[in-house]
């Protein structure tokens, strides 16, 4: 079996991801002169540092209820910078909603924050930032009732995926429950996603439980097929303590939908299916069901194909390889790569091809590289030629 020697690997990846935290988040307020509202209502905007670097990509947009509290706020752009930089969702952006009467403001009684999204939230966000037809929604607690509530109403094209946290499903006497048994026994698409969670502990987490599972028997009694629907109890965690979690659960599997992310490749792989084909397969579906689907760029599959590739799972990799370079990635590292798991397989003439592209690279772009980088590959490759 064929390893890259441990040092040139430490110094390959050092080179190759040293400006991976260079860059910062950017933090926007806006303040609206709300005609909704009848006054000044503050909108918050994260964006995060990918933004600056992927220039062509139009970024979804999660929205965030409660950002308020500095702490949730701070919580919840932590949670998406850190998934959107390490590619475990699909490029996004944060805007926070400031309510400061929550009570009145989520409550399935009231319109008043749906009108203000529509009509003044939505454009400002759509002018001011480079961003894709697609929304999520994120909501906590009574933030939860205006998530559910929304989606199972005449309103619910406002978002694509809905999240709840230790959502209010049985507010004002079940109103949300039975507006969703009726708008599902219609049998009519939805095409949305929609995802709750909830801890075990405390009233609080018992009376959520409790509704989210109500919720389920609906949604069970009804199947829509084009209503994602899941829903998750963290063990040992109270109203609070399970909204972290839920953030990295909700987000990443909300975007798992739309993405062939790494566990749709690696089910994909299980299958035994043609990898390339599969991915194409997959998105023609989602597209077909959702109306929405997000194809990553290069970068993403030669990321995917690096860890299939340090796995030994060789024939993945070099599948991935091959679409990151038909998508237009000439970066000599993923060439070296994609040479090495040829040359595990000890399919010598493919390896040797590759190692002889990744030289024709390193002489084109030396002006661009590291000279360290360089100079660690020009050796490597110059050996595995002589054999």
């Amino acid at each position: 079996m064929v390893h890259l020697k441990t040092s040139l690997l430490l110094v390959i990846l050092f080179l190759y991801t040293s400006n991976l935290f260079a860059q910062e988040n950017q933090y926007i307020d806006h303040v609206i002169d709300s005609r909704v509202f009848e006054k000044e209502r503050e909108v918050k905007v994260m964006l995060p540092e990918r933004y600056f670097r992927d220039t062509t990509t139009e970024f979804i947009v999660t929205y965030v209820l409660d950002a308020q509290s500095d702490e949730y706020w701070s919580m919840a752009t932590g949670n998406i910078s850190y998934l959107v930089r390490q590619h475990q969702v699909i490029p996004m952006i944060a805007v926070g909603i400031v309510s400061p009467d929550r009570g009145g403001e989520f409550s399935p009684k009231s319109e008043v924050l749906s009108r203000h999204l529509e009509e003044e939230v939505f454009p400002l966000i759509e002018q001011s930032y480079r961003v894709a037809d697609f929304r999520i929604i994120i909501g906590h607690s009574w933030g939860g009732a205006f998530v559910g509530n929304t989606l199972f109403s005449a309103k619910r094209d406002m978002f694509d995926a809905y999240i709840g946290i230790s959502p209010s499903l049985g507010a004002i006497d079940g109103r949300i429950l039975h507006h969703a048994d009726s708008i599902l026994r219609l049998e009519q698409p939805v095409s949305k996603y929609f995802y709750c969670s909830s801890g075990d502990l405390g009233i609080r987490e018992f009376e959520s439980q409790t509704e989210i599972m109500e919720m389920d028997s609906i949604i069970q009694a009804h199947p829509n097929p084009t209503l994602v629907w899941e829903y998750e109890v963290f063990p040992d965690m109270d109203h609070w303590s399970c909204v972290i979690p839920s953030f990295n659960n909700g987000l990443v599997n909300a975007c798992r939908n739309f993405f062939a992310d790494q566990k749709i490749i690696k089910d994909l792989v299980a299958n035994g299916k043609d990898i390339k084909k599969a991915i194409d397969q997959f998105y023609q579906q989602q597209q077909a069901t959702y109306g929405f689907i997000f194809k990553p760029s290069y970068k993403y599959w030669d990321f995917v194909a690096d860890d299939f590739r340090q796995l030994e799972l060789y024939e993945t990799a070099i599948a991935l390889y091959l679409l990151s370079i038909e998508e237009g990635n000439e970066n000599v590292v993923c060439y070296y790569e994609l040479a090495q798991s040829y040359e595990a397989k000890k399919d010598t003439v493919n390896a040797h091809l590759y190692y002889q592209k990744t030289n024709e690279l390193l002489e084109q772009n030396k002006e661009n590289l590291k000279s360290s980088l360089y100079q660690a590959l020009k050796k490597e490759v110059a050996k595995k030629l002589k054999h």
